[in-house]
């Protein structure tokens, strides 16, 4: 899911080049809900790949309520 991998990117380095279609396309999820900054390839680009350059304010609220909510 979309969350878990934000979760991910969390705990990653950041600026984070990602490369596999299925992490792609969840960010592409993650950037409609605003909740990260990313740099995406067109679908007709040569592109392979993906940049993530920052969590959001809104993505970072998310995973501090998420952490918050645990018991």
């Amino acid at each position: 899911m979309p969350f878990e991998y934000l979760r991910e990117i969390a705990k990653a380095e950041l600026p984070l080049t990602v490369q596999q279609e299925d992490h792609i396309d969840k960010l592409r999820v993650l950037r409609a809900a605003d909740l990260v900054t990313v740099m995406l390839p067109s679908p007709a680009s040569d592109m392979q790949f993906a940049r993530v350059l920052a969590i959001t304010p809104k993505g970072r609220a998310l995973l501090s309520d998420d952490v918050q909510s645990l018991p």
